[in-house]
């Protein structure tokens, strides 16, 4: 079953400094009955809806019935959201992670509940950041597209460009759609085999999506700070996601090579995926998110469909040499 909630309160930084927050959650199943809790974040351009596609797919039945998901909306990402006011003051990157443990308390959700992250893109930033403040809530992060430094000089530009028109011409354009599927699924737009996604795309943010809204939260990802330097003393169960072909599979790759450890994390990069692995290949996603879950000991065993036809091979307890592309068919 699904509930939605909105959460309008205040947030207070420092004596002086206060920001009004305004938040859509989504309930998927029963935080009470239910053994595990998965807290999803999404990424610039979506919403909770990618997520609930993703979760609704035969792959992921299994472990649907064993957990509670709990789909985070950034400010005025929902569909059809107001517009926010001019006045309002979108939350840093950083904002976003501490507003989560005040989001689970209104839920009902005991301090001493520990969750699974769920996160792509801004939202994987989220989630790490959240992860990193407060471990002892985390038992796991399936984290996909994940960065953890600041914007490069290109991408800071094409971000800037586009979250200026979209907040001044309160409307979609040409450009910025450009650019958020270039962040999505790379270079590879133009393919035949992308139509679909592409027009899933165009239309999710011509129709559904607040312009104005979501100039603020590319702003907000935009100015993201480097937390980069944090990877030293992470410890937490990782599984790090993006495709061979994606714009940021290095910095993916980097976050992995940077962990301190291994032993208890996995790296997926498929050779096939542009960069949205949800929608280009969510079977694989949900089998490995699911071994994954499984190998760390989180969840129990589930019968995932069509997984006698994988081949695992782990080393160190990690799914490396399994899902990483062989640098010889670069």
């Amino acid at each position: 079953f699904f509930l939605i909630f909105f959460f309008h309160y205040i947030h207070k930084i420092s004596e002086l400094t206060f920001v009004f927050v305004f938040l859509c959650v989504l309930l998927q199943g029963d935080p009470v009955h239910q053994k595990h809790i998965v807290v999803t974040f999404h990424d610039i351009g979506l919403n909770h809806t990618s997520w609930v596609k993703f979760i609704s797919t035969k792959a992921m039945a299994p472990m649907v019935g064993k957990v509670c998901f709990i789909h985070i909306n950034a400010p005025g990402q929902q569909d059809n959201a107001d517009r926010l006011p001019d006045a309002y003051r979108y939350p840093k990157m950083q904002e976003l992670a501490d507003e989560i443990p005040g989001i689970l308390k209104e839920l009902g959700v005991p301090e001493n509940r520990e969750l699974i992250g769920l996160g792509e893109g801004a939202g994987a930033n989220v989630l790490l950041r959240l992860a990193m403040k407060y471990p002892k809530r985390i038992l796991a992060l399936c984290l996909l597209e994940c960065t953890t430094t600041t914007a490069g000089f290109s991408e800071w530009g094409s971000e800037k460009v586009a979250s200026w028109q979209l907040k001044h011409g309160h409307k979609m354009t040409a450009n910025a759609e450009k650019y958020i599927l270039w962040h999505h699924l790379g270079r590879r737009t133009h393919s035949p085999e992308y139509v679909e996604i592409v027009k899933q795309y165009h239309e999710n943010l011509y129709k559904m999506m607040n312009a104005h809204n979501l100039g603020l939260f590319i702003d907000s990802f935009c100015n993201r700070t480097d937390i980069n330097h944090h990877l030293k003393d992470f410890t937490l169960p990782l599984l790090l996601v993006t495709g061979k072909k994606s714009p940021h599979a290095h910095e993916v790759e980097k976050i992995y090579e940077s962990l301190p450890s291994k032993k208890n994390s996995s790296f997926l990069i498929p050779n096939d995926v542009g960069g949205d692995i949800k929608e280009e290949n969510p079977d694989r996603l949900a089998e490995s998110l699911q071994l994954f879950l499984q190998g760390v000991g989180i969840i129990g065993s589930v019968g995932i469909p069509g997984l006698h036809q994988v081949s695992v091979k782990p080393r160190s307890g990690s799914m490396t040499d399994y899902d990483k592309a062989n640098p010889s068919n670069k």
